[in-house]
């Protein structure tokens, strides 16, 4: 399943990535932090959306 980035609040169109916490292999938890983005407001964690096992990272940190 590929995780989509929520809303992050009015004006919140995109970020950077500032840390990912999730390597492929991992296995995580629903709602466990998968990574931190941060936008021009706030760093906000991302949470996995479902368990289940990583089978890709697409984005590293730095990404925007």
């Amino acid at each position: 399943m590929d995780v989509k980035l929520p809303k992050l609040g009015e004006g919140a169109e995109s970020g950077v990535v500032v840390n990912v916490f999730v390597k492929p292999g991992d296995t995580v938890a629903k709602d466990q932090a998968i990574l931190e983005l941060e936008n021009e407001k706030a760093v906000a964690s991302i949470p996995a959306p479902a368990a289940g096992t990583v089978s890709a990272v697409h984005v590293k940190a730095g990404t925007r």
